[in-house]
C-alpha cells in the first residue's frame, strides 16, 4: 500500500491518571499496579521482544520505574512542532542513557536537544502543568481513551503498537473514500 497522507496530532496523556480514572479513583491517587505479576512478566517480555523486532536500543531504564510526569508536563507546554524532537530526546535519555526524565536538568537537556527553551523544563513541575495534563487526560479518557498509545482515525479507537497494521489499513480506506468523494 502506497503512503498515506496524515496528520498527527499527539497528546501527552499519563498512564497512572487514566489507570486511576478507570478505577473510580482520584485523577493523581497513589499508584496502584493493575498487573498481576504474570501479566507484568509478559509485558516486560512484550517490551524486549518489541525493541529486538524493531532493532532499537534498549536498556532497562533507571529508576526502575521511571516518573514520567515531569516529561510529560514539559510536553504539555510546547508547541506540536516541538514533541517529536522532544519525545525522541525524553526516549533516547530514558531507554539508552538511563538518566531520571524525571529530573528537571535531565528535562532541560532535552529541550536543548529539541531546539526549545530549557526554562519550559521549571514550568512543567509547577501544580498548574500538573493539572493541565490531568484535564488532557481527562479529556482522553471522556472520548473513549483508556490506554497508551491509543490512535484515532475519525470517532475510531486503535489501542496498541500491535494495531498500528489496522490503523494503516483504515487510513487507506479512508483516502479511498476520499479520491471516490472527489475530497482530495
Amino acid at each position: 500500500m502506497p503512503p498515506v497522507p496524515v496528520k498527527w496530532l499527539w497528546r501527552p496523556v499519563s498512564i497512572d491518571v487514566l489507570l486511576n480514572l478507570q478505577a473510580g479513583r482520584d485523577a493523581w491517587a497513589a499508584y496502584s499496579d493493575p498487573l498481576s505479576g504474570p501479566k507484568r512478566a509478559h509485558l516486560l517480555a512484550d517490551v524486549r521482544r518489541n525493541a529486538a523486532f524493531y532493532n532499537a536500543p534498549l536498556r532497562a531504564p533507571k529508576p526502575s520505574r521511571p516518573d514520567s510526569i515531569p516529561a510529560l508536563c514539559t510536553a504539555a507546554l510546547l508547541d506540536p512542532e516541538g514533541h517529536d524532537a522532544f519525545k525522541n530526546a525524553v526516549f533516547e535519555a530514558l531507554w539508552q542513557q538511563q538518566r531520571d526524565i524525571a529530573d528537571v536538568t535531565v528535562l532541560e537537556d532535552c529541550l536543548t536537544r529539541a531546539n526549545r527553551d530549557p526554562d519550559l523544563a521549571k514550568r512543567a513541575i509547577t501544580p498548574e502543568a500538573r493539572a493541565a495534563l490531568a484535564d488532557e487526560t481527562k479529556r482522553a479518557y471522556a472520548n473513549g481513551i483508556f490506554g497508551v498509545p491509543t490512535f484515532v482515525c475519525n470517532t475510531e479507537v486503535f489501542f496498541g503498537n500491535d494495531r498500528l497494521d489496522m490503523l494503516g489499513w483504515r487510513l487507506g480506506q479512508e483516502t479511498v473514500r476520499a479520491q471516490r468523494a472527489g475530497l482530495s
